[in-house]
C-alpha cells in the first residue's frame, strides 16, 4: 500500500508564522491534511491529539531546537517521517538529524518541488517500513497458530496409537511401530513404551 495525500496528515513546525501559512496552503493544495506548531511544546500536543504521519520540522526554534525535537518525536511514533528545515546550509547539522532518524534535510528557501518529491520518498518509505513489521506479525501469527495445531494433531495421533498398541497385545511389530512413533512425536522410546505397558495394565 503507497500513501497518498488523501487521508494523510503533516505536521509543520516552525516558530516563523509566515512559513507555516506558506507550508500550509502548499500542502493543502496537494491534497494533505495539515496541523501546524510554533514550538517543540505545541508539536508534541499536536502528534498526541492528530497522530501526524509526516513532519516538516524546522531546526532553529526558541527554547527546544528541531534537533532535540527530532527524538522526541520518534519516540513516540518510530513510524513518523521527518524531514528537516533549515535557512544554514550546515552537513554536520544534516549528518546530526539523519542519524536521530529524519528522512531528509532541505535548505531554506525550500524549492517546492524537491519538498513533494522528498515528502512522497519519506511517506513511502514508512508505509514499506509499516508493512514490513505487519507482514512480520503475522507471519509469527501464523507459524504459532500452525505449530499449535501440529502439536495437538500429534498429541491426538499418539494417543490413538498408544491405544492401538496397548490393544494389539503381544504383536510382533510393537517394538518397531514404538520406534516410528517415538520419532513421530519427539517422545523418549521408553516413555511410550511404559505408557503401552500401563495401558495394558
Amino acid at each position: 500500500m503507497t500513501a497518498t495525500p488523501q487521508g494523510t496528515t503533516v505536521l509543520v513546525v516552525d516558530d516563523e508564522d509566515g512559513i507555516r501559512q506558506a507550508l500550509t496552503r502548499f500542502l493543502t493544495r496537494l491534497g494533505y491534511q495539515v496541523q501546524t506548531a510554533a514550538n517543540a511544546t505545541e508539536a508534541l500536543a499536536r502528534q498526541d491529539a492528530h497522530h501526524p504521519q509526516a513532519m516538516l520540522c524546522d531546526i532553529r526554534m526558541p527554547e527546544t531546537s528541531g534537533v532535540e525535537l527530532l527524538p522526541k518525536m520518534l519516540a513516540r511514533d518510530p513510524d513518523l517521517a521527518i524531514i528537516m528545515l533549515t535557512a544554514i546550509d550546515e552537513p554536520r547539522t544534516a549528518i546530526d538529524c539523519l542519524k536521530l532518524g529524519a528522512s531528509d534535510y532541505l535548505i531554506k528557501p525550500v524549492d517546492l518541488e524537491e519538498l513533494e518529491v522528498s515528502l512522497q520518498h519519506a511517506l513511502r518509505q514508512r508505509q514499506l517500513e509499516v508493512d514490513r513489521r505487519e507482514l512480520e506479525q503475522w507471519l509469527a501469527r501464523e507459524v504459532a497458530v500452525r505449530t499449535r495445531d501440529l502439536e495437538e494433531r500429534s498429541a491426538v495421533i499418539e494417543e490413538v496409537a498408544l491405544d492401538a498398541l496397548a490393544a494389539a497385545g503381544d504383536w510382533e511389530g510393537t517394538a518397531e511401530a514404538l520406534s516410528k512413533l517415538a520419532e513421530e512425536v519427539g517422545a523418549p522410546l521408553e516413555e511410550l513404551a511404559a505408557e503401552v505397558k500401563r495401558r495394558r495394565g
